[in-house]
């Protein structure tokens, strides 16, 4: 059986579901420091006079010394989102240029393994720029995965509407 272009494309659009155990794995266990703090912190309904200040930011150790990287739903649903897209995009499109309707595709990019090839190398580089911007405060860091995202999905519906 066949599978529809319908149920797809609404397992793609689950794809941050499917992610969201990874968003609810939390680090390492918090130091003995850390808990003696929250033990001391005012409570949640009492004024605190210092602003409140960025998501916090997870420690991770590496060979070379320790990483700081941002964990955040956000950039994590945005990076899915985007990745999901590409996959759609690629899946249509091959599936278009079988039925010999899509014939705008340039050669080199008619396999599956030249459009994921170029895909999502592309959405790992835009992955990383959306990381740096909004390491640096940008607060428009999700405009480039926004862009790539809604390219993907325009020519994902245009492919699958030309799918006998």
């Amino acid at each position: 059986m066949k599978p529809s272009c319908t149920k797809f494309l609404l397992l793609i659009a689950c794809l941050p579901l499917l992610a969201a155990p990874l968003l609810a794995q939390t680090g390492a266990p918090p130091a003995q420091t850390e808990v003696a703090a929250r033990l001391d912190a005012p409570l949640p309904d009492a004024p605190n006079p210092e602003p409140r200040s960025a998501p916090l930011a997870v420690q991770r150790p590496t060979p070379g010394g320790t990483q700081w990287v941002d964990v955040d739903r956000e950039f994590v649903m945005a990076t899915s989102v985007l990745f999901g897209s590409s996959i759609a995009n690629a899946e249509l499109t091959t599936r278009c240029i079988n039925s010999g309707f899509c014939t705008a595709v340039p050669g080199p990019l008619r396999s599956r393994g030249a459009l994921y090839g170029v895909g999502l190398p592309a959405d790992a580089g835009v992955t990383v720029l959306g990381y740096l911007l909004k390491h640096g405060g940008h607060r428009w860091w999700f405009v480039p995965a926004a862009l790539v995202t809604a390219g993907n999905s325009i020519y994902a519906v245009h492919a699958s509407q030309h799918i006998r």
